[in-house]
């Protein structure tokens, strides 16, 4: 028996699903039928209802839906300055509008007023020993200069030792010795001269034997100086001069060394004074930081309200629906931790992840539509305002996928804003792609067997299975590239029990074809 003895009854049907948006314009096109069937395949099989659909081009449109909640664009936060960890004393309640200056939340600053007044005793042991180390620095250059002063005084005082001896002292004692040989040796010619006249006038009997022996007492006296004379300036070139010149030498390469010894050791008593002195002031900078942090953590203990409006605090909404409230009063809070803000609630915007393989078809600036759980018919239009540059890991327990976060501005008209309640939950639908003139079918009405997909055409008499390339796809349907054409007749809809007998009739045909 045909396929048309089988179909027995048909009867129309509205196939109307509020998230096909690719029947928009296609739908008056759409017919939907319902076929009676008496076993097109296998004649045991019940007559059974399937839905056909007329195909037409249309606009196929890649969208993708994602949670988000209601923030503020813009807030502004304050967080804890103190750097201690402690204990909120009070705090208005949460919702309170305030102005710019009001005192919002006080910490307890007993901890830290008594630190700030330990510090304040060691600046003032530091500071006390850091002016003695600067005025011993001082008498100690003083000191430095007078020995530098007496050892310079002692190089310039040998130098002048020396040049003196060279230049002047042993010259003119050398010269004096010189001439008073000389002198000596002429008197002592004249005395022998004399002492020889003398002896012949002895001869002659013309002088007493006393004026001879007198004047040959006189030449040896004479011939004496001379040879003690002679012996010193020997002594005093040969000796007396060269130790003389190596002892003013020696004292002279003393007071230098000295001098040098003396700068060496100024610098050593400069550098150990400049040392101490430095250490005090490190220490007194630090004990300083010290107590200008405790005295910034004690004005940090009270927190104000940075501008007008009203008062949020920065509870997280994970703990909090579990029963943990981080901040209140009693509650212990650390360093930079949040504790309230105040919302621009002019301004709204939606945080929302998306796929890694899907950031590459948004952009900054791209129009979207957020749709309000609650109103249904609803839509308020918004914008992407900021994409993060580096995607985040979903869940430790997915390493493998990765989302990154996107803001989502909302540009709502004035009776919608009446509607946007802070942390409300929300659905933000991205247009990722828009196609004209697509055939466009149901995900459903494909089947997959054997690594190809194939789709049950209606051609007036039977259905007939086609083999089909897909194209872009969503949540609903998917593009088809090659195997239909516009006015066939897709079947869209049928029972499990005619879908599987018309499965198992296109394998057989698959095996037997390979």
């Amino acid at each position: 028996m045909s396929i048309t003895d089988q179909f027995v009854a048909l009867r129309c049907r509205n196939v109307v699903r509020r998230r096909f948006a690719f029947f928009v314009g296609a739908s008056a096109l759409t017919l939907s039928c319902v076929l009676l069937l008496t076993g097109a395949v296998d004649r045991s099989i019940g007559p059974v209802e399937v839905g056909l659909m007329q195909l037409e081009s249309s606009v196929f449109n890649a969208e993708i839906e994602q949670q988000g909640v209601i923030e503020p664009y813009q807030s502004t936060e304050v967080h804890s300055d103190c750097y201690w960890t402690t204990t909120i004393l009070s705090m208005v309640p949460e919702g309170t509008w305030v102005q710019k200056g009001d005192v919002v939340c006080v910490f307890d600053s007993s901890d830290v007023e008594d630190y700030a007044r330990s510090r304040e005793i060691l600046l003032i042991k530091y500071r006390g020993r850091l002016d003695n180390a600067l005025h011993d620095q001082q008498m100690l250059k003083t000191t430095n200069e007078r020995r530098l002063e007496a050892a310079e005084f002692a190089v310039e005082t040998n130098t002048q030792n020396l040049l003196e001896y060279t230049e002047y002292t042993f010259p003119q004692q050398l010269q004096k010795m010189e001439q008073d040989l000389s002198m000596l040796s002429q008197e002592m010619q004249l005395c022998n001269d004399s002492v020889q006249q003398t002896e012949k006038l002895w001869v002659m009997g013309l002088v007493a034997r006393q004026t001879m022996q007198s004047e040959a007492f006189e030449l040896l006296e004479k011939k004496q100086k001379y040879n003690e004379l002679d012996a010193s300036l020997r002594f005093l070139t040969g000796f007396t001069h060269e130790r003389s010149e190596l002892r003013l030498e020696y004292q002279k390469r003393d007071a230098e060394r000295d001098l040098i010894r003396t700068k060496i050791k100024n610098g050593f008593y400069t550098t150990k004074a400049t040392l101490t002195t430095l250490s005090y002031e490190r220490t007194l900078r630090i004990y300083e930081r010290y107590h200008r942090r405790a005295m910034d953590s004690i004005k940090g203990c009270t927190l104000r309200a940075p501008c007008d409006g009203q008062v949020v605090y920065g509870n997280s909404w994970y703990l909090k629906s579990r029963g943990i409230t981080q901040v209140e009063e009693g509650g212990r809070v650390r360093y930079r931790q949040k504790i309230f803000e105040i919302p621009d609630h002019g301004r709204y915007k939606v945080s929302v992840p998306l796929m890694e393989s899907l950031i590459y078809k948004v952009r900054e600036g791209m129009p979207v539509t957020v749709q309000l759980p609650a109103y249904d018919d609803v839509e308020i239009a918004g914008k992407i305002s900021l994409i993060s540059r580096y995607p985040r890991v979903r869940s430790r327990y997915t390493p493998g996928l990765k989302d990154y976060w996107i803001d989502v501005e909302l540009l709502p008209t004035a009776e919608q804003r009446d509607l946007l309640t802070h942390k409300a939950d929300v659905v933000v639908n991205f247009v990722l792609a828009e196609t004209e003139n697509v055939l466009q079918i149901p995900r459903k009405a494909v089947t997959g067997i054997a690594g190809h997909n194939f789709v049950y055409v209606f051609n007036g008499r039977e259905l007939v299975p086609r083999k089909v390339e897909l194209g872009e796809a969503n949540d609903l349907s998917v593009c088809v590239e090659t195997g239909l054409s516009v006015g066939e007749k897709l079947v869209t809809e049928m029972t499990p029990q005619h879908e599987l007998a018309l499965r198992g009739t296109l394998t057989r045909d698959l095996i037997e074809s390979e």
